[in-house]
């Protein structure tokens, strides 16, 4: 690629005329431009039906979606318990301080009731590492809300913090 005397005249704000011998240096400028690369596979790839083949080689890929079970799986008996106490009442029986209820800078939940409403120690079939599982709805019916309704707030909590009520 070869560029006029006109072009580097422009460039290095020169006039043509002074330019006299055009093959001195800058024939060797060149503009290198990087182009767009794409993947081309080494060995090519046909997904067919899926049916190998009776020669024993199987050209096609099948896809299929299967379910993996691994050593952090539960079983259905794990998640039906889980389940099956979710509503019911709890009371909490060792000191315990929460700091993020609305109105108050701190609160003790010793001995105070509410609602267990969920247990996030499974997600999506599978045992994750909650340090506190269960999650409870407390009422404080001491402190107002918005119309002067009592402030409803959750806590989340060990098995060994609370009893089972029901």
């Amino acid at each position: 690629m070869a560029a006029s005397t006109a072009f580097f005249s422009s460039i290095l704000n020169v006039p043509t005329s002074k330019i006299s011998n055009s093959d001195v240096g800058f024939n060797r400028i060149r503009f290198w431009v990087q182009k767009k690369r794409s993947f081309t596979p080494a060995i090519p790839i046909s997904i067919g039906d899926g049916i190998p083949s009776s020669s024993g080689s199987c050209n096609s890929a099948a896809i299929s979606n299967s379910l993996t079970l691994d050593h952090d799986s539960i079983n259905d008996e794990e998640v039906k318990k889980a389940e099956s106490i979710i509503g019911s009442k709890v009371r909490v029986k060792v000191p315990l301080k929460v700091y993020h209820v609305p109105k108050v800078p701190e609160l003790d939940l010793t001995g105070r009731v509410g609602l267990l409403k969920q247990y996030v120690g499974v997600h999506k079939g599978k045992r994750i590492s909650a340090n506190l599982p269960y999650k409870v709805e407390f009422v404080a019916e001491e402190i107002s809300g918005r119309g002067g309704k009592p402030v409803k707030f959750l806590a989340h909590l060990r098995e060994d913090e609370f009893e089972f009520l029901d």
